[in-house]
């Protein structure tokens, strides 16, 4: 027989918020806070409660969720409470908020590589947590307890959803149940300094970050593979008392041991140095001075999303790589195209250029491969950036409208193939707007919706808001 705050299956369920009844479906888990159950509702809308255990159940709590029920989600990525329910029947009180779609999976299957995502697939995952907590924050609103264990992710395109929002609040307000998840916490409120606030949730945002890409706590290398029980004293002077990031340039004796941390010394090598300065100083003047030291959600967004573009594919092998624009030099074109992983024999004769030639990260950082990939097509805009030219590129506005800064919401442009002459590679107008394209040649075209012109390194494009060039 259940006990007064549990429900049973085919239970109805009353939720005057949303001014509907449901039924219990099953339940879902159980967690510290209370038990999870999903609903089936009238119009077939995914559904789930969350009903508090009574010692969980208290005003504060109760107050909490009125609240975020009021502010409203700040992005249809996070898990938001949709309407309280109280019964009284049951003890206690509970939410109703949206379920998470299947293909949303945990992050801990990427970290024991039980599903393999792209490169691209992480740094989008990347990016959107960071935009959705840029968001939060500026509601005013801090996570408290953010890690990997309430973010999912789509393996395919990168797409998150963020859960357990019931403990948000606004930042400054001594509330919640929740100080933190271990591991995650920042070293103030470890220390007993500082409660959690935006600045912690930055910190902690830095760790799921490294976490993501590296595969590794930055904070666990040898000092932690030394340890031979990691007691509560142990993981507080290792991520609280005494934090020392594995890749601090100033000491090396919490390097990654290669025995315990090989993850985290290989994708190291992989990423351009312009990442590994981001997360040193995430890890170093982030430890040191939490309010001022702390990378803000802007420089990440930046960052990331200048990884991403920067992404290429191996000629022999089809790996991701990233490739690094070097300095300009005086070439003539007489190569073939490398064009994501394809082989065009499309040839340029006999031009000289002032052109961007890739310095460094031109071997294929596969072990099985090391293919050396040299003259990577790409475009240059405005100096503001760098894409990739791979099969598989699309721009969106966020590339060729300044503003319309992390704008992804419908491409504008894609790489495509002639539909005759396999061979030659070209840049597709989906936009409404025509682009005046300056051929190699010296011969102005205009290209409209639909039509593409062929990516021959030297060719500049007005997009109108902003003005690129095809360089290698």
């Amino acid at each position: 027989m259940s006990t007064t705050h549990e429900f049973q299956v085919g239970e109805p369920v009353h939720i005057n918020g949303l001014n509907i009844v449901c039924n219990v479906e099953k339940e879902l888990g159980s967690g510290t806070q209370g038990k999870v159950y999903s609903l089936i509702s009238p119009d077939n809308s995914p559904l789930v409660l969350k009903w508090y255990f009574p010692s969980m159940a208290t005003n504060e709590q109760y107050d909490i969720l009125e609240s975020l029920i009021q502010k409203k989600s700040p992005s249809n990525r996070f898990l938001w409470p949709l309407a309280l329910v109280n019964t009284p029947k049951k003890e206690g009180f509970g939410y109703v908020m949206s379920m998470k779609d299947s293909r949303f999976k945990s992050f801990s299957l990427w970290l024991s590589r039980k599903i393999n995502p792209s490169f691209k697939a992480l740094l989008t995952a990347c990016f959107e947590l960071v935009q959705s907590f840029h968001l939060l924050h500026s509601k005013g609103l801090c996570y408290q307890d953010l890690s990997l264990n309430n973010i999912y992710f789509d393996p395919e395109n990168g797409e998150i959803r963020i859960g357990d929002t019931d403990n948000i609040v606004i930042n400054g307000e001594d509330k919640g149940n929740v100080i933190g998840t271990p591991k995650f916490m920042a070293p103030e409120i470890i220390i007993g300094k500082a409660l959690p606030n935006t600045q912690t949730d930055l910190y902690s945002l830095a760790i799921i970050l490294f976490y993501i890409l590296f595969l590794n706590h930055p904070l666990e290398g040898k000092i932690e593979s030394s340890i031979k029980s990691l007691d509560l004293p142990s993981m507080s002077k290792l991520y609280g008392f005494e934090p020392l990031f594995i890749f601090d340039p100033n000491n090396d004796s919490n390097y990654p041991d290669p025995a315990f941390h090989a993850n985290a010394i290989i994708f190291w090598n992989i990423y351009p140095d312009f990442v590994k300065r981001i997360f040193v100083r995430a890890f170093t003047n982030g430890i040191k001075d939490p309010m001022h030291g702390r990378v803000r959600e802007t420089e990440w967004q930046i960052t990331l999303l200048s990884l991403r573009d920067s992404i290429y594919y191996c000629k022999q092998c089809g790996s991701e790589n990233f490739f690094v624009p070097g300095s300009s030099v005086f070439e003539k074109l007489t190569i073939p195209v490398e064009l994501g992983g394809i082989h065009s024999d499309f040839k340029v004769q006999n031009r000289s250029r002032n052109l961007e030639e890739i310095q460094s990260n031109s071997v294929c950082w596969n072990p099985q491969c090391k293919t050396m990939n040299t003259h990577i097509l790409n475009i240059r805009i405005d100096d503001r950036m760098f894409v990739a030219l791979n099969h598989d590129t699309k721009l969106f506005l966020h590339h060729i409208d300044p503003d319309h800064k992390y704008d992804f919401s419908s491409p504008v442009a894609e790489v495509s193939r002639h539909p005759t002459d396999p061979r030659v590679w070209g840049l597709k107008n989906l936009s409404a707007y025509p682009w005046k394209v300056s051929k190699v040649n010296g011969d102005v075209i205009e290209v409209y919706l639909k039509q593409s012109f062929s990516l021959v390194p030297g060719t500049k494009i007005d997009f109108g808001r902003s003005k690129g060039i095809v360089c290698y």
